[in-house]
């Protein structure tokens, strides 16, 4: 899943590059703009939260109990490592100038360990500590395979990155901008990461229209966000379809893959369009809504924000809205929902699916 802290705050304030706007009013007090905390990441062991007014990040045990907290450098990355709270943060010179190099900060087993890295663009996409990781480090691909730093240059300039890892864990996509900033050329490296250590990545593709924005190895599927979105396979690159004009996230299950595209809205809200699509089939089925804030998949239901509320959504049918506020999600891929509540806290609850429809439930109730 995507986790980069520069895609997420454009949420906050949606002007994303692409993306249709209005010239309607600017969002009001209470609306979008008034989000403060953003649900980094999560899994079965914790999550992360970004406090966006105070500029602190914090690692929660999923009871909810707080194992750390980290001011003082802004991120423009964050990553669970193995098992969340643990994680790796990327302070880029770019986003502190008192910095003179960028950081990775490691902050695991009550400890903070941080490497310097060069004066350029930092992205640290995947970690399990401060000797294993995969990053975009100036105008090369990087990772390091237990202390043992290996490099994959790039052919131009590096314009962005993006990392994506699979629900799994066990994979993870590396996508590469290079060349002309009016029409940049997308690639892909796909690692395997199943354990602590990243190999050597293999090409996906060198011509995409956009990042990779999720993917599912076990059903051979990704899909690319951005301008002209498609679903390809893995294996080859080959694009199976395309998923609309354009999307600013995505997360894919075994049975299918939604897209959501956000825009500044007439309204003091933001406007939201979510699609959820068969992976294996041709159905699709859509809903306007007017809430940000992230999506996810479980099976076969889309989950997402819908009139400030949780709600789900299978490729055969509408969306049920639970009673359940949020400003923020994480889906788990056991099906568990992380819910972001608008004063930072998280309560826990379920994906239901059955021959209806899809449903929000307690956390464990069947599935």
């Amino acid at each position: 899943m995507r986790t980069r802290l520069a895609s997420a705050v454009l949420l906050i304030v949606p002007v994303l590059a692409g993306c249709s706007t209005s010239d309607g009013p600017a969002p009001a007090a209470g609306g979008t703009a008034e989000k403060r905390y953003l649900l980094v990441e999560g899994d079965t062991t914790g999550y992360i939260t970004f406090d966006t007014r105070e500029e602190v990040i914090a690692g929660f045990r999923s009871d909810g109990t707080r194992a750390w907290s980290h001011s003082g450098n802004y991120p423009s990355d964050i990553h669970c490592l193995t098992r969340c709270p643990d994680a790796v943060i990327t302070a880029a010179v770019s986003e502190n100038p008192g910095q003179e190099k960028s950081l990775a900060i490691w902050k695991s087993d009550g400890k903070t360990v941080s490497k310097e890295f060069g004066t350029g663009r930092l992205d640290v996409h995947w970690s399990s500590g401060p000797e294993d990781w995969v990053a975009t480090d100036g105008p090369s691909v990087t990772w390091s395979d237990g202390g043992r730093k290996q490099s994959l240059p790039l052919s131009g300039e590096l314009l962005d990155s993006m990392g994506t890892q699979s629900a799994d864990g066990r994979s993870l996509a590396v996508s590469v901008a290079t060349g002309d900033e009016s029409a940049p050329r997308w690639s892909a490296y796909l690692f395997d990461v199943p354990g602590r250590k990243a190999g050597r990545p293999r090409l996906v593709a060198d011509r995409l229209p956009g990042s990779i924005g999720c993917l599912d190895p076990a059903a051979d599927r990704a899909a690319t966000v951005g301008d002209k979105p498609a679903l390809l396979t893995l294996r080859t690159g080959r694009r199976v379809r395309g998923l609309g004009d354009f999307s600013s996230e995505c997360a894919t299950s075994r049975g299918a893959t939604v897209v959501g595209t956000y825009a500044v809205g007439q309204s003091e809200q933001d406007s939201q369009s979510v699609q959820v699509t068969e992976n294996d089939g041709d159905r699709t089925a859509r809903a306007g809504t007017s809430s940000g804030g992230g999506l996810g998949a479980a099976d076969d239901c889309g989950v997402f924000l819908s009139e400030g509320r949780i709600a789900a959504m299978p490729p055969t049918g509408g969306p049920t809205r639970s009673e359940i506020d949020a400003v923020g999600l994480r889906v788990l891929p056991d099906g568990n929902v992380y819910a972001l509540a608008a004063d930072g806290t998280v309560s826990r609850h379920r994906v239901v699916s059955a021959d209806s429809g899809c449903a929000i439930g307690p956390s464990g109730s069947s599935r």
